[in-house]
């Protein structure tokens, strides 16, 4: 599910859709230089340095004009492949030594690690974030300094894994480490993605199934456009159920308060400061946690009643129409943990109803029993219904001796079945006529054919 930006749409609606991320487990963050800059600099010093500054500094190191290089219109990849040319024919080394030179000097100016005042503060976002897995394009170990014992870093070369209670670092361009693995030249950004390559399927795949939050990066990276674009295009299909978006958090000296999506379909919320997205975040997601919590003590007292269900209970969900539909509507939208116990429940509900058949001419226990099987039918699509409860073609099978208007019939049970057949959805009906195929259930079929066919 995505969000569905109208005039009404606040960065409250887009911070509660990544907290039900958190929450569900695939949140996950793409994270540029810009965030290790939030991370380490402040007035008095500027530790980290953007992918320009880098190369600037590196051209410093080496004694090469970098304002006497071509820039217009071109990548830093490219920029950083005419550097290591400049320097291969200043030195009079090859290419290749030139290259592994640069590398190594990357590693060196990226030494970069936070004082533990920011480390604690931006531990907690961190901790409210509760992220599945973090991408980066930075060579730096900051995001590893501040998830000490919690996380793993993962080169280029390494695969996209999550090991249970670790958050994978997947360094897109290399970590400053392993020198010559860093990705930074022109032919290493090629390589990196060539069509195909498994990085680049899994990257678009990543991002497809999870709510991803871009921190600290511009989306200049065109392979990280193209993963965007086959999550949306080459692997789209199919219904998405549970949080899922791209989104952008801009920093912007005068942000603009209203969310709003970019020509690339990218969910856009402004910022004057990374720190400042992240206080707001924080108050929603503690409101969140609490009303998440509310709900799954709710829950929990659902299950005790399934569980042990008392003779009160039953008749309830019996008698009280409003009781049923309500508990109904809560087990079709809730976790598929509550489905064993409401299936015992149920059972012994049906079982109630032709309890109350056994004195004569007690017709109404066949209506009632049949308005359970119909809310069940009603209350639950053919995508979300657990299959044990096709028990109810079972159930209709059996009932449908007694709905009808003749001697020893229940008139109300055909009154309901008359004015109720058409709540059930064609997806429905079709698999109880299957059902009914299945099995041979005379009467269900008998029962199905009076449903008007499209």
């Amino acid at each position: 599910m995505t969000i569905t930006i109208t005039s009404s749409t606040t960065k409250q609606d887009v911070y509660k859709h990544i907290s039900s991320s958190a929450s569900y487990g695939n949140l996950g963050l793409f994270v540029g230089t810009g965030f290790s800059k939030a991370v380490l600099n402040d007035d008095d010093k500027q530790i980290a340095l953007s992918w320009g500054e880098l190369l600037e500094k590196i051209c410093g190191k080496f004694d090469i004009d970098y304002d006497a290089i071509f820039k217009d219109g071109i990548g830093y990849p490219e920029i950083a492949t005419k550097i290591c040319l400049a320097y291969s024919e200043q030195s009079g080394k090859t290419y290749g030594q030139a290259l592994s030179e640069v590398k190594r000097k990357v590693a060196s100016l990226t030494s970069w690690y936070p004082n533990d005042k920011n480390r604690d503060e931006f531990l907690t976002y961190f901790e409210h974030l509760s992220v599945a897995w973090i991408i980066t394009t930075n060579y730096d170990l900051v995001i590893e300094s501040l998830l000490t014992g919690k996380s793993i870093p993962l080169g280029p070369n390494d695969q996209l894994t999550n090991p249970k209670n670790i958050i994978p670092i997947y360094h897109l361009h290399g970590m400053r480490t392993n020198p010559e693995e860093i990705v930074i030249s022109q032919e290493d950004y090629v390589s990196l993605f060539r069509p195909n390559e498994y990085r680049q399927i899994k990257l678009a795949l990543t991002l497809k199934e999870s709510t991803v939050l871009l921190l600290g990066y511009g989306l200049g990276d065109v392979n990280v456009l193209t993963a965007i674009d086959w999550s949306k295009n080459v692997f789209k299909g199919g219904t998405v159920d549970f949080p899922q978006d791209v989104i952008q958090v801009l920093r912007k000296t005068n942000p603009i308060e209203t969310p709003y999506r970019d020509r690339n379909g990218i969910l856009i919320v402004e910022t004057d400061e990374i720190r400042n997205f992240f206080n707001e975040y924080v108050e929603v997601r503690k409101e969140e946690i609490v009303r998440e919590a509310n709900i799954t003590k709710s829950l929990a007292s659902i299950q005790t009643m399934l569980n042990a269900p008392t003779q009160e209970s039953i008749n309830q969900f019996i008698d009280n129409n409003d009781f049923r539909k309500a508990l109904i509507q809560i087990l079709s939208s809730s976790p598929i943990h509550l489905t064993s116990g409401f299936i015992s429940y149920l059972d012994k509900c049906l079982t109630e109803t032709w309890i109350r058949t056994s004195p004569s001419n007690a017709f109404e226990g066949y209506n009632q029993n049949l308005r359970l099987l119909l809310d069940i039918l009603t209350g639950f699509s053919t995508k979300n219904i657990p299959p044990a409860l096709f028990q109810t073609a079972y159930g209709l099978e059996r009932v449908a001796y007694y709905i009808g208007t003749g001697s020893g019939e229940s008139w109300a049970a055909a009154r309901t079945w008359n004015n109720r057949k058409g709540e059930i959805s064609a997806d429905m009906v079709k698999e109880l006529r299957d059902i009914a195929n299945q099995y041979s259930y005379i009467r269900l079929k008998q029962l199905l054919n009076t449903i008007k066919k499209d």
